[in-house]
């Protein structure tokens, strides 16, 4: 495979892998120039760890016109070691309770891990994973949802099964909001069982959230992106790069074309490469309920969330042990997670501000279901086997944007 189709089908999988897990609008891109950056000295960089390992805090948001905020809808790190040549995806619960670091005009607060991006973008959403969970992320990749209404008409449009009538009557409202927002005129589905979806159809049928509940969500996003993701591979390489072409709108990185190539080398290395994916916090350590009317997701014990996600992506032999920031995280949520019982509503306590994000939804009177961890048999993204289971910050005339050392690899 040429270095070129390396290239865009790495990047292609990375759309595909968000895309997969539920991200919506955003347009971060101009003229196919990758613009993000980061500033170093603010993100709680944990030093000492593998230097072989390179961590990439992925993002999928919610910036649709008539939404304030864009909080992350998805939140992933890619997790790239060069001495093994494996490739492990993490997927953080976006309602999971964290710190929030504070800033000039904040202080900390315990909150969903996707208000950081929604308050400090990219920045401060890093800061926040470096930070509760002891890691060293410096570099990230930002996507919008409307990628995929493009890769669905270079694959041929998806198969899918509408499995009832409340599937159906929401996927043909979503599909009338999609076509307003991407200016199509794509139409409604007829009846229930199989159908053949178009790009506009298959954003609309991965947005559902209001028939059943988060873990259907998710199901029906990943039969959309098993697809993609098989179908994306079988491209030529002239329809890759028009397709790109198209989805550069659509992402913003942090990331050099120099890291990217060599990100890419590495990923398509060996043609039947498969991830390993992993999700925190797993069921062994997490429990829900309800502070003041929000729902959220609780690490029950941080610290051992955070152990197991270093064993995770450096390897059973990491002698990792919790900072004491990570332990103080940890003590402050399992007290509060303490008084959760499913249902309660729970006192503010001190430091606490949590807010609910406004929903990107068509309009419907009918109330979401309560969120539902996803269940730890579900098949795992990109991986045959079950697996353990916009606005960028300027930085300053002092600070230069990072860039990560790359390895040197050979085409």
């Amino acid at each position: 495979m040429s270095l070129k189709k390396r290239i865009l089908t790495f990047l292609l999988s990375i759309i595909m892998l968000v895309v997969g897990s539920g991200l919506v609008y955003g347009v971060t891109i101009y003229r196919g120039v990758l613009t993000g950056s980061l500033s170093a000295q603010d993100l709680h960089i944990k030093e000492g760890l593998d230097g072989y390992v390179a961590n990439v805090a992925v993002f999928g948001v919610d910036g649709r016109d008539g939404v304030d905020g864009d909080r992350s809808d998805t939140i992933m790190i890619v997790s790239i070691n060069f001495n093994t040549s494996t490739v492990k995806i993490t997927s953080i619960m976006r309602d999971m309770m964290a710190r929030i670091p504070g800033d000039a005009e904040r202080y900390d607060s315990y909150e969903k891990i996707n208000a950081a991006y929604e308050y400090g973008g990219p920045q401060l959403a890093v800061k926040a994973l470096n930070q509760n969970f002891d890691l060293n992320i410096k570099n990230y990749a930002t996507i919008n949802f409307d990628a995929l209404v493009h890769v669905v008409e270079a694959v041929g449009g998806v198969d899918v099964h509408i499995e009832n009538e409340s599937v159906l009557e929401w996927l043909n409202k979503y599909i009338d909001d999609t076509n307003a927002h991407v200016n199509r005129h794509d139409p409604h589905i007829e009846s229930i069982g199989p159908q053949h979806l178009s790009g506009s159809q298959a954003l609309a049928y991965s947005r559902i959230r209001f028939s059943d509940n988060d873990y259907k969500r998710t199901e029906r996003q990943r039969e959309v992106v098993g697809q993609i993701l098989k179908k994306s591979f079988e491209l030529d390489l002239i329809t890759g790069i028009s397709l790109m072409s198209r989805i550069y709108p659509y992402v913003e990185t942090s990331m050099t074309l120099q890291e990217i190539t060599s990100y890419a080398k590495l990923f398509m290395n060996e043609q039947d490469k498969t991830m390993e994916t992993y999700r925190v916090p797993d069921d062994g350590h997490v429990s829900d309920g309800y502070l003041d009317g929000v729902s959220f997701v609780f690490p029950n014990n941080l610290e051992e969330s955070a152990i197991a996600l270093h064993r995770f992506i450096y390897g059973a032999q990491t002698d990792y042990q919790p900072s004491a920031t990570v332990k103080e995280i940890s003590d402050y949520i399992a007290n509060v997670s303490g008084f959760v019982g499913s249902g309660t509503t729970m006192p503010v306590l001190p430091g606490m501000q949590p807010t609910e994000a406004p929903d990107a939804m068509p309009e419907a009177t009918e109330e979401a279901e309560p969120y539902e961890p996803e269940a730890s048999n579900e098949p795992a993204l990109y991986t045959p086997e079950p697996a353990e289971d916009y606005s960028t910050p300027e930085p300053s005339e002092s600070e230069e944007p990072i860039q990560t050392p790359s390895p040197v690899l050979e085409e």
